[in-house]
């Protein structure tokens, strides 16, 4: 039977909530240090992600400049020797280019960037071109359409710019049409039946984007020219910049 009349002292009090305190400051002390050491491993996790990121970035880069240097310099070829990102210097595509500049758009000269720019995209490397209107931007890609084998697919949402440069190319002799929902079904047999043949009976086609999301006929007749190797150049055209992707692998 417990002895009613024990009373603990005041010493013992003192020391059971000393030792009750002591321990709440070792787990603290321990929470703290492991919020610390989290917050270490996080700084950590998001230092390795950036430099993940650039990493990946700057591969992306070597990849292009590799590819590059290899299109642009062969056997025999000084090209080899000059900066892949001097796009104003001679490339063995330069005479006919300017050929084709003259006897057939009726250009005299270049006006800003415009040999650089078809340089660069000559080369096989993806542009994005931002340029006012009126500042020669198509030439840069109907230049290479011509002087490229196989087709060039233009993509803009101005039905009335497809229109007019249709009507425009048609008038220099360049085999130009469009894909649009004002197209005839007589036009529309004739562009399925050159993209899956190739030849020069077409070599710059012109589409909305509405067509290339919604039409599965037009979609996989552009696959197929793809495979074949007939699709040559994909510029995406609107209003007051373009970019060219000359390897076509954006319409998944």
């Amino acid at each position: 039977k417990p002895n009613e009349h024990y009373k603990p002292t005041g010493h013992f009090l003192g020391f059971f909530v000393s030792s009750k305190m002591g321990r709440t400051e070792e787990l603290l002390e321990e929470l703290v240090n492991v919020e610390v050491e989290l917050q270490d491993v996080q700084d950590q996790i998001k230092y390795l992600l950036d430099r993940q990121e650039k990493l990946h970035e700057r591969q992306f880069e070597l990849k292009a400049l590799v590819e590059s240097c290899e299109s642009s310099s062969g056997p025999g070829s000084d090209n080899a020797a000059v900066p892949v990102d001097d796009w104003s210097r001679p490339f063995e595509w330069d005479s006919q280019a300017d050929d084709i500049r003259f006897n057939v758009f009726g250009i005299s000269k270049y006006r800003a960037n415009q040999r650089e720019i078809i340089n660069t995209i000559m080369s096989g490397r993806d542009v994005l071109v931002i340029m006012a209107a009126g500042g020669g931007k198509s030439l840069c890609y109907q230049l290479p359409a011509v002087l490229r084998d196989g087709v060039v697919l233009v993509v803009s949402p101005l039905l009335s710019l497809i229109q007019d440069q249709v009507m425009g190319l048609a008038a220099l002799g360049i085999p130009a049409f469009m894909l649009t929902s004002t197209t005839t079904k007589e036009n529309e047999k004739f562009i399925y039946k050159a993209l899956e043949k190739g030849g020069d009976e077409l070599k710059i086609l012109y589409v909305t984007p509405e067509k290339i999301s919604k039409s599965k006929r037009f979609m996989s007749k552009l696959e197929k020219c793809h495979h074949a190797g007939r699709l040559s150049l994909i510029s995406i055209d609107v209003s007051l910049q373009f970019c060219v992707f000359p390897l076509a692998v954006c319409y998944s």
